[in-house]
């Protein structure tokens, strides 16, 4: 039966993603029908090097040295690494595919005119105006989603969806053909106190080359250790064949108690998940009028610290947790979770090393009370963290 769930869990995952891939796909394809394009000169296609970005600097790319021992980021061999500031130029070598980017403008606490644009109280808007060519052999569709911001505190943001009313442009999607460019922006909400650490570009999630604007006392933060460092890289709580539970029974599991403060973590092949009880609401309450629960039901939150300690990215989709009350019945998460002082719904990649910090809500009867709590990364595999009821 766990094998059931597990593959219905992931024929979901895999419907509701390709829908939103559809419905992205649809809403970029008519964006750009009505976006004009520029008449700058077309830049010089690259020839494609293969092997380490110190030969691509070599050949006379614009981009810094690879990745290197001292940054605990971008390691990989295909990996490129460069300043974060602007005027930055730097080209990014993906087989066959090359990219050149070039930092025009970086704006903190960027504004909109539009007034649905603001950013929450205690947030702020860090904008990027960037350029990107295609010097390599096929078109390419880039958009914000290609962007990753990091800041000094650890935490990964993903880029704002269609960001409208900045003075500095348009948000950047694209397809841009072999030899072709376009300009636009990118811009990420954040908190006040943070600091940027590094810009991600990624064209591809299938190949391992990313491109990396690292804050200019980057190397700094990381030898002092100022930046935070990745979560341990060990399994923490009670393994499942040891807890005594009827569930969660494989020794790959981690059992930990279901109580704020509390931290567990479980080992998924060479990837490390950890994850932190921050707070628990029972009855927790929406200012958003269309997010309300039903007649005799309540909202049953989790506010919760994710750590990603493994060697690849993750994409939280709000589908790896379950609630199971003491009744025996079982509860999927709210898709819809607005309006909520306790903060957003997680979601959202998480690289190596860094951590994300949201919410996750469960609507149950109102006299219903949790046993457990699960969050399952991987429906393919049987490791789980459960917290469970004292």
């Amino acid at each position: 039966m766990e094998e059931v769930s597990k593959m219905r869990r992931l024929m979901k995952i895999l419907l509701i993603g390709a829908g939103g891939l559809l419905a992205i796909c649809v809403l970029v394809m008519v964006v750009v029908g009505v976006g004009g394009g520029g008449d700058e000169a077309t830049p010089t296609p690259a020839q494609a090097v293969q092997g380490s970005a110190e030969e691509t600097s070599a050949a006379g790319a614009a981009a810094q040295p690879a990745a290197t021992s001292t940054l605990p980021w971008g390691t990989s061999k295909e990996d490129v690494h460069t300043t974060l500031a602007e005027g930055q130029s730097a080209e990014l070598v993906d087989g066959k595919e090359v990219y050149r980017l070039t930092l025009e403008r970086i704006v903190d606490g960027a504004a909109s005119t539009n007034e649905v644009q603001r950013p929450k109280e205690g947030n702020r808007y860090l904008l990027f105006a960037l350029v990107v060519e295609n010097a390599g052999t096929q078109a390419h569709l880039i958009t914000a989603s290609n962007f990753q911001l990091r800041t000094t505190a650890g935490f990964d943001y993903d880029a704002v969806f269609a960001p409208t009313g900045f003075e500095e442009g348009e948000g950047l999607s694209q397809e841009i053909g072999p030899g072709g460019k376009a300009r636009g922006i990118v811009a990420f909400e954040i908190p006040e106190g943070e600091q940027p650490l590094f810009l991600k570009f990624d064209p591809n999630p299938f190949t391992p080359a990313e491109l990396y604007f690292d804050a200019p006392n980057a190397l700094e933060l990381a030898q002092s250790g100022a930046v935070a460092q990745p979560a341990p890289a060990q399994p923490e709580g009670t393994p499942g064949d040891q807890a005594g539970k009827s569930w969660g029974t494989s020794k790959n599991d981690r059992h930990v108690p279901l109580a704020p403060g509390q931290s567990g973590a479980i080992a998924d092949g060479k990837q490390v998940y950890r994850v932190t009880i921050q707070n628990i609401v029972d009855g927790a309450t929406s200012s958003n009028p269309f997010v309300q629960p039903k007649e005799g039901q309540k909202f049953w939150l989790v506010q919760v610290l994710f750590e990603n300690a493994g060697t690849r990215s993750i994409h939280l989709t709000g589908g790896e947790w379950a609630l199971r009350t003491q009744d025996g019945f079982d509860y999927e998460p709210e898709v819809i979770a607005t309006g909520f002082a306790e903060g957003e719904v997680l979601s959202g990649e998480v690289g190596p090393g860094g951590k994300a910090q949201g919410i996750v809500v469960f609507q149950i009867p109102q006299d219903a009370q949790p046993l457990f709590l699960k969050f399952d990364p991987n429906p393919l595999t049987s490791a789980e963290l459960y917290f469970d009821a004292q």
